[in-house]
């Protein structure tokens, strides 16, 4: 077997989500390759719509969250496709071509933009390779009942009335939920030692996500002055520097880490007593399967703020209002066994499952291959 998985570079979820699929093709034996769909394109716009789409969500949240809803309630007519396919499936004959060159026997989506890409050149050129759309957040995205995939794997099987609601027929939704990578299914019993931090601290881990938005600046100074004597701030900033540096000044380096990019997440997570974070799809699941306490902010209006609510409701976390609501949050939780086992539990109830087997699995259910 041969897979195409193709993603997009619009936040790091999906591309992660790309990597732990690859991850477990890769354990099986499965020859797998992971594509930017929109580069299909050209290079040049990739990165333009990517650009441009982070720089909305990052610095105009409240429009993005106000696009994300007009699309919402304002489906494309029945037959009419929507501005967004129309922009995006004009990669449409550069994948098909690329398709035929190295002889694909499926194709996997992380990204509505690469199903879309796919269902055009379908239509376009007929070619019957059995295609398939994983989605990376709570919520049913907007135009998703535009492509034309033969499955749809979904975060949870809650979903499946508001997929329905959207026209998707149930017999192609399979609530698999999202896959992460193996690594965050355990949980090192030694992580604060391998990273330099005493065992008798208790962690509290704020992770900025791929884009570094929301009041990440004002959470981390009032945590920082809340903290107990025994108690550490690890603030993981990735690839913004700009934040890296702010907070290697602003904050005091004696009860705060602040680290850059890093490919120990698995490791700090490890570590942590309690996380705050955004609801990103990805970075809330992954701290759920391994079990960490979350406080949720909600910075950013859309998908993010349907897993805010799966996850507050499910009491897999919790949130506020405010700055200081966030803060008061994350300090009783550090500070609370009892709580944290309670949501602890929960998680593990919730997405204990390994999302990328179950989607290996149900691929091969429907479909054989020689070879």
């Amino acid at each position: 077997m041969k897979v195409l998985i193709l993603s997009c570079n619009t936040g790091g979820g999906h591309n992660s989500a790309a990597e732990a699929m690859r991850e477990y093709f890769n354990e099986v034996g499965v020859s797998c390759e992971i594509r930017d769909a929109l580069a299909f394109k050209s290079e040049r716009k990739s990165k333009l719509i990517s650009k441009g789409h982070v720089f909305v969500y990052k610095n105009a949240p409240r429009l993005f969250g106000a696009g994300y809803h007009f699309m919402e309630q304002h489906p494309p007519k029945k037959g009419q496709p929507s501005v967004m396919y129309e922009l995006i499936k004009s990669g449409t004959e550069n994948l098909y071509e690329y398709v035929r060159e190295q002889s694909f026997d499926l194709i996997l989506s992380t990204h509505l933009f690469g199903s879309i890409i796919v269902t055009e050149m379908k239509r376009q050129f007929g070619i019957a390779v059995p295609s398939y759309l994983i989605t990376t957040d709570y919520a049913c995205y907007p135009g998703i009942e535009e492509v034309e995939v033969d499955r749809i794997f979904i975060a949870h099987e809650s979903l499946i009335p508001e997929h329905e609601a959207c026209g998707i027929a149930r017999e192609r939704l399979v609530p698999t939920g999202i896959p992460v990578k193996a690594s965050f299914y355990t949980r090192s019993e030694n992580a604060k030692c391998a990273l330099g931090i005493d065992e008798s601290q208790r962690m509290i881990l704020m992770m900025c996500g791929s884009m570094g938005c929301g009041p990440l600046p004002m959470l981390a100074e009032q945590i920082a002055g809340r903290l107990p004597e025994d108690g550490l701030l690890a603030v993981i900033c990735g690839s913004n520097r700009k934040l890296y540096d702010r907070f290697l000044h602003e904050l005091p380096a004696d009860r705060v880490r602040v680290i850059g990019y890093t490919d120990l997440v698995s490791l700090y997570m490890d570590a942590a007593d309690v996380i705050i974070t955004k609801p990103g799809g990805l970075s809330a699941t992954e701290a759920a399967c391994k079990g960490v306490p979350m406080v949720l902010i909600d910075a950013v209006p859309g998908c993010e703020t349907k897993n805010m609510d799966f996850f507050t409701k499910n009491g897999l976390a919790v949130t506020a209002d405010t700055v200081e609501g966030l803060v008061d949050h994350t300090i009783s939780l550090l500070g609370d066994a009892t709580r944290r086992a309670r949501m602890m539990h929960a998680q593990r109830a919730l997405l204990s499952h390994r999302a990328a087997k179950m989607i290996y699995e149900s691929i091969l259910s429907e479909v054989q291959y020689v070879g």
